[in-house]
């Protein structure tokens, strides 16, 4: 109980007025009681008021319309309405118009003390969030980057620092952390943001095509090579490419991709001639290259040539006063696609986003949110539409990654149908199956091969 926060108590009724009023005293709050509508919203305008509970029904300025005035003069004001059970559809409506809660005549004090506990608690879960994006924007971090974490304030003097001076960059960090999105912004504040930001998976491309990926292919260099194509390094000419999973690319492509570091041209794949390039490399890998060294996987020359600068990507369980500023920024960015109706997220949902060790980090709070979307049917996420990894949760590769043809994009498609005709029917294989048009075992021989376990969805409200 905050022993600083100042309720105003409105109801016609001296009883009342007194019994209330006693009860939230005691229980360490400061209290302004009031006998009408006019004589609240008096205490409101003179004080910092943190939370106002007022009678629904009363004469002259009734709780609806005192609601209203509350809300418009001093928005961050919490109002709790208190109504007999017969204006319940009323006290709905003043919700709408700025409520936070109501509580039913007649009072148990017991539960009046735990829902004013819990209307404060939101109220200084909302002024928190205000002070962090006060703060993020004092930060000045760069685009598309969200954080207020003191590595995050690292990352971002580093973005700084590195953006407008022409080095090689090597991004490190778990799967998820949003090595990638540092890489655009480092790109954004450069000199070559007027040009291309070129990107590929190193691991995501068999080795066969990424030489050609990479590099290009002059005519006839292979069969069914019927034109000349230009390779990325090409496409990046004057931008900047970014190698994904560095770690990953076959020690032949690492050969090739120190000698186009060290000359500054490349090769296409069957021509005789070098092509001068212009192009700022930044990687990103979630190996330790320094073992993959040891181990003989990667080559120590193109280490040393790419390494100048290293930005580490801190895990989202290092940086958990980041989560609410992500949250809120995935709920604005997704919901006019998925759930327009939703503006946030009760304090148990949060709680609980904020219990969880993320091991997908970033990535994994985003399609969790995005699942939550789709789950919620109100104004507000709930902890029962929060779907935690582990439960049914796909790796991040297979919501993101590029597939590996045209087997693997099938199975990725699959994989996110049934999950979410799974999430939709709250595990229920009958009506998932009913959905789908297929039979119970056709959908079972799916999740199977698939290996999702049905019940990880079920008991979800």
């Amino acid at each position: 109980m905050d022993a600083k926060a100042t309720v105003v108590l409105a109801d016609d009724d001296p009883d009342t007025l007194k019994i209330l009023g006693q009860a939230l005293t005691a229980a360490g709050y400061r209290v302004l009681s009031a006998r009408n509508g006019a004589e609240a919203l008096d205490h409101v305008d003179q004080n910092e008021v943190d939370l106002l509970l007022t009678d629904l029904i009363m004469p002259g300025m009734d709780g609806m319309a005192l609601t209203r005035e509350v809300k418009l003069r001093h928005p961050s004001v919490v109002v709790m309405l208190i109504t007999a059970f017969a204006s319940i559809e009323t006290a709905v409506e003043a919700m709408r118009a700025g409520a936070f809660d109501y509580i039913t005549k007649p009072v148990i004090l017991d539960e009046l003390q735990v829902k004013v506990e819990k209307a404060l608690e939101q109220c200084r879960m909302r002024q928190e969030l205000g002070d962090l994006k006060d703060r993020l924007s004092r930060t000045q971090a760069p685009p598309n980057l969200i954080g207020v974490s003191a590595k995050m304030r690292q990352v971002f003097q580093m973005v700084g620092l590195v953006a407008s001076r022409d080095v090689p960059v090597v991004l490190t960090g778990e799967s998820g952390t949003g090595k990638e999105l540092v890489a655009r912004a480092i790109h954004s504040m450069s000199r070559r943001a007027g040009r291309l930001f070129v990107p590929i998976n190193c691991g995501a491309v068999p080795e066969t095509l990424l030489e050609s990926e990479l590099f290009g292919y002059a005519k006839g260099a292979f069969t069914g090579a019927a034109t000349s194509k230009r390779g990325l390094f090409e496409e990046a000419d004057g931008g900047t490419l970014f190698l994904d999973e560095v770690g990953d690319a076959p020690l032949s492509i690492q050969m090739k991709l120190l000698r186009a570091l060290q000359d500054g041209e490349v090769r296409r794949l069957g021509s005789t001639q070098s092509v001068k390039t212009d192009v700022r490399v930044l990687v990103a890998t979630n190996k330790n290259l320094q073992a993959e060294i040891a181990a003989g996987r990667f080559r120590e020359d193109l280490y040393y040539r790419l390494n100048v600068v290293n930005i580490h990507m801190p895990p989202l369980r290092e940086r958990q006063e980041d989560i609410p500023l992500l949250v809120d920024h995935f709920i604005r960015l997704h919901r006019e696609a998925i759930n327009p109706a939703v503006r946030g997220l009760t304090l148990e949902a949060q709680n609980k986003l904020l219990r969880h060790d993320w091991p997908g980090n970033v990535r994994e709070l985003e399609n969790t949110i995005k699942r939550a979307l789709v789950l919620c049917q109100g104004e507000r996420i709930g902890a029962g539409d929060i779907i935690q990894a582990g439960a049914g949760e796909p790796p991040p590769d297979l919501l993101e990654g590029e597939s590996a043809g045209y087997a693997g994009a099938l199975q990725r498609f699959h994989r996110i149908y049934f999950m979410e005709l799974l999430e939709r029917h709250r595990g229920n294989v009958k009506k998932a199956a009913a959905e789908a048009g297929l039979s119970r075992k056709s959908v079972y021989d799916h999740l199977n091969r698939l290996e999702i376990d049905p019940d990880a969805f079920r008991g979800r409200t």
